[in-house]
C-alpha cells in the first residue's frame, strides 16, 4: 500500500478509480484509499486530493451527459442501475433545495451518479453544483485523512470491515 501512495502511477490510479467510482461503480472510494493513507500517512493529504479531483471530475462529466445527452444516455443508464425513483425524488429536491441538497448527497454514501445525472437533467447552475460538489467530497477525503492521522491503522480496519484481533488469554 504505501508504495501505491509513493508514486505517481498510484496516485494517477487512485484518480482513475476515484472517477469510475463516481460514475459508473458505486463502491465507496474509502474501502482502497483508507488503507493507503494508512499505511503513508504523510502522503494521506495527497490521496485525498486526487481522489477529490477524479471524483469531481467524475460528477462534471455525469452533469454534463445527463445536460446534452439525458434522453439518449442518461435515463438508460438509470434504467439499467434501476433508479428511475430515486432519480425523480432527487430531481425533484434540486428543484426545491438547491445548493444544500447538492451538498448533503454528495457528502453521503448516496449513489453520486444518481446525484449528479439529477443535476444536469434539472439543468441546476453548473458552477453551484461544483461548488457542492467540491466542498462535500473535500470534508469527506480530507476528513477521512484526518481520521486516518488520529487512529491510524485502527479506521482502515473499520473500513475494511474487520474486527480488531484480540489477544488469547494467557494460561
Amino acid at each position: 500500500m504505501n508504495a501505491l501512495a509513493a508514486g505517481r502511477k498510484g496516485l494517477t490510479g487512485i484518480a482513475g478509480a476515484s472517477f469510475l467510482e463516481t460514475t459508473i461503480v458505486p463502491i465507496p472510494i474509502e474501502l482502497l484509499i483508507t488503507p493507503v493513507m494508512a499505511a503513508s500517512r504523510r502522503r494521506g493529504f495527497m490521496v485525498a486530493t486526487v481522489t477529490l479531483i477524479g471524483s469531481v471530475a467524475g460528477a462534471i462529466g455525469l452533469y454534463f451527459l445527463a445536460w446534452a445527452l439525458f434522453d439518449d444516455l442518461a435515463q438508460p443508464l438509470i434504467d439499467m442501475m434501476g433508479g428511475q425513483d430515486e432519480f425523480d425524488e432527487l430531481q425533484g429536491k434540486f428543484e426545491e433545495g438547491g445548493f444544500w441538497f447538492v451538498f448533503l448527497v454528495s457528502f453521503m454514501p448516496v449513489p453520486m451518479q444518481i446525484a449528479a445525472l439529477a443535476a444536469g437533467a434539472a439543468s441546476y447552475p453548473i458552477w453551484l453544483f461544483l461548488i457542492a460538489i467540491t466542498i462535500s467530497r473535500g470534508l469527506r477525503y480530507y476528513g477521512l485523512w484526518v481520521l486516518v492521522l488520529a487512529f491510524g491503522a485502527g479506521i482502515a480496519r473499520i473500513f475494511a470491515g474487520k474486527k480488531r484481533k484480540k489477544a488469547l488469554p494467557k494460561a
